[in-house]
């Protein structure tokens, strides 16, 4: 899609007050180019412009076309509106679409859901009028009529315009099906729903409908939807307490970190509605200790119950499947099953080709040997029986080294294509509740098998079980990072207050990484 990162990257030729028709030089690289190209276009064309005569963009359109060799006669129409994207430039931007059809050329379906964009755009900014709506709507009609079923994009584009309308938003949540037919929906359109959703007084069950969908789609739902709920909560106050705790539980089911963003309109609501919630800014202290409320957050820990369903599932779900084999075989999962029996429990199991890379893969086998021995004597200094598993090329290694894993641990060597994570976990699992594992690795797949019932307890069980190497010294010594025992996410403590972690900004993609974040609110829901 051309949009406004690619004008930025735009050369105007003749200078920056100059666009002419005129002009035909290509440049070579369009990323060398100084971007405030784009802004002096801008702000000669665009800025302050509710419209531009036809001549204008008759000069605007050719020298994009004739002066740059990815822009052609088929996207110049989606790079104009590109442009014209803000919430200000609605009247501009439909001045060229009508700018289009008085040449006879008419907008093509690109154009037009960049259009639906801009009224998207306006339409956070202000209520569009219904004259603005009949406009979305007539665009919705023509772009549907024309085509059967549509491709994903322009079933986004659609989106974003429906939701942007009073009475007929409901109208997109077909298209949202539609999208499905080829692709997972985007972040943006399950967010844009779910957003709209919250903001009606009936349709609640639609937006955690929404919000269930993308999570398990592995969408991280954008600030815009909570906040949508939390605004709404603040206008009904009678559904605060209810639905705030169906947030919170959301939230902890999920391990979804919100932003400061969220963090702040919480505050906020608490001073709205002190009557329904208590809500204040906290730090951690040591050990996990609220200065707040001055509680402990909950031990990250699992029930027995709890290891039991993991455990039992962990085989069918994530050990015996069918990628496992093609780099494995029936055979050695037996015999590796086999050697756990015989040689648990252990204290903890370690991943023997991951420790050995943890400061670099490129390092001569001696060092990779060392550094392995180095962790394992760690373990052993502390009387823990180590389990490691390893690869059938590591007996290559330094003798004197592998003698020593040898002589002061259990080792396993699978076969030098084998995954080595699902027999690392498996053995763990096996070895009882109290056996740790070592690994850099953050299992992100292995979690996601386990699905979605399973992968907030396997995640917990992770965090309280799992080390991993930071670094090593230059004398040999080793920096081990341990397990935080604590829950890092959010969760009702004791007493029934929530406590919840926020991060500056959102992310569609945060990390999976057990670090403790360093912003929480503590939160009482009030009877």
């Amino acid at each position: 899609m051309h949009n406004i990162r690619l004008l930025r990257q735009l050369r105007w030729p003749g200078g920056p007050h100059r666009l002419m028709a005129s002009h035909h030089k290509r440049p070579q690289m369009l990323g060398s180019v100084p971007s405030d190209q784009l802004e002096q276009l801008k702000s000669n064309y665009f800025d302050r412009r509710e419209e531009l005569s036809g001549d204008e963009w008759h000069s605007v359109r050719h020298s994009l076309i004739d002066g740059y060799k990815h822009i052609n006669g088929h996207n110049v129409d989606a790079v104009i509106l590109g442009v014209c994207s803000g919430p200000q430039q609605l009247s501009l931007a439909k001045n060229y679409v009508n700018y289009l059809r008085s040449t006879g050329v008419g907008p093509n379906a690109a154009t037009l859901g960049r259009l639906l964009r801009v009224y998207n755009a306006a339409y956070h900014t202000r209520p569009l009028s219904e004259a603005e709506q009949r406009e979305i709507l007539q665009i919705s009609d023509s772009l549907q009529a024309a085509h059967e079923t549509l491709d994903a994009t322009s079933c986004e584009q659609l989106i974003h315009g429906l939701v942007a309308t009073t009475e007929h938003w409901q109208r997109a949540l077909p298209l949202l099906e539609m999208m499905k037919v080829t692709s997972t929906p985007s972040v943006a359109a399950y967010s844009a729903l779910a957003e709209k959703a919250f903001g009606q007084s009936d349709h609640t069950e639609v937006a955690w409908r929404l919000l269930e969908e993308m999570v398990l789609a592995r969408k991280q739902p954008k600030c815009e939807v909570f906040l949508a709920l939390l605004n709404r909560l603040a206008q009904v106050p009678a559904a605060a307490r209810v639905q705030l705790e169906r947030l919170l539980q959301f939230l902890e089911r999920h391990n979804i970190l919100v932003s400061q963003k969220v963090a702040e309109r919480l505050l906020q609501l608490g001073q709205q509605l002190p009557q329904q919630l208590r809500v204040t800014a906290s730090r951690l202290g040591p050990l996990g200790k609220c200065q707040e409320c001055r509680q402990h957050l909950q031990p990250v820990a699992i029930s027995d119950e709890q290891f039991r369903q993991l455990s039992e599932c962990f085989l069918e779900k994530v050990l015996i499947r069918g990628d496992v084999f093609q780099k494995s075989t029936p055979q050695e999962v037996l015999r590796f099953k086999q050697y756990v029996e015989k040689t648990a429990p252990y204290d903890c199991v370690i991943d023997g080709l991951n420790v050995a890379y943890s400061t670099g893969a490129k390092k001569a086998p001696q060092q990779l040997a060392k550094l392995l021995a180095t962790v394992v004597r760690h373990f052993k200094e502390r009387n823990k029986r180590v389990l490691v598993l390893g690869r059938e090329h590591m007996r290559n290694w330094s003798k004197s080294a592998m003698h020593y894993v040898q002589n002061n641990a259990s080792l396993f060597l699978t076969n030098n294509l084998s995954h080595d994570d699902p027999f690392l976990l498996y053995a763990t699992l096996r070895s009882g509740q109290e056996t740790d594992f070592f690994s850099r690795d953050l299992m992100r797949t292995h979690a996601f098998l386990l699905g979605a019932e399973l992968k907030p307890i396997f995640r917990r069980w992770q965090q309280e079980h799992q080390f991993s190497l930071v670094t090593q010294t230059q004398t040999g010594k080793i920096i081990v990072k341990e397990p935080i025992r604590h829950r890092l996410s959010v969760h009702k403590a004791e007493g029934g207050t929530w406590h919840v972690p926020y991060c500056e900004l959102y992310t569609p993609n945060p990390t999976d990484s057990f670090e403790v974040p360093e912003h929480w609110l503590c939160l009482t829901l009030r009877p």
